[in-house]
């Protein structure tokens, strides 16, 4: 069992699941996950509610808590901000060394991007606080606008990009 918790777009669900719902070698969520001992925090401002068990779809997976991958090789980070659904992250993503965004033939390989050191707020509602996790993975065809000093329009098709260094949104 693994500790799990994911951002949807109507909450935050906290428990555990059989695997690790996401990692960077592994295939993409294709069916449900099921979660056991299930905290739910809603967005609504309802109180939280515990579940014994809860499914979430993968398309309802927004940002997903993940354990940091073991770095093998040196890598470039870069400065990102992500508006996904109800949330806006902001924290660091990796490139391999060499890395040229407009030469590159290089693609995210699974509908997650890992990005980490981030920090996850409710869009529009600076009195919720903010969540600070170590690694997360995001959801790439669900996030509406991107942030960053490099070119990821690949890496997350649809969204509106932005070419610039993101700025942290004080607490």
């Amino acid at each position: 069992m693994s500790d799990c918790e994911i951002y949807t777009p109507t909450g935050v669900l906290a428990g555990t699941a059989d695997v690790t719902p996401v990692t960077i070698d592994g295939p993409d969520l294709v069916d449900p996950l099921t979660m056991a001992g299930v905290s739910f925090y809603p967005l609504d401002g309802d109180e939280p509610t515990q579940r014994p068990v809860a499914t979430v779809e993968p398309d309802d997976m927004l940002v997903v808590v993940t354990p940091p991958p073991e770095v093998k090789v040196h890598l470039t980070w870069y400065a990102i901000a992500v508006e996904v659904g109800p949330y806006r992250v902001t924290g660091s993503i990796s490139t391999h060394p060499g890395f040229d965004p407009g030469k590159s033939i290089a693609r995210p390989s699974s509908e997650f991007v890992a990005l980490s050191e981030v920090t996850i707020e409710l869009l529009g509602h600076p009195e919720a606080g903010t969540a600070e996790r170590a690694h997360v993975h995001v959801n790439r065809y669900a996030v509406d606008r991107v942030t960053s000093p490099i070119m990821l329009g690949h890496y997350f098709p649809g969204a509106q990009l932005e070419t610039r260094v993101p700025v942290a949104v004080p607490a």
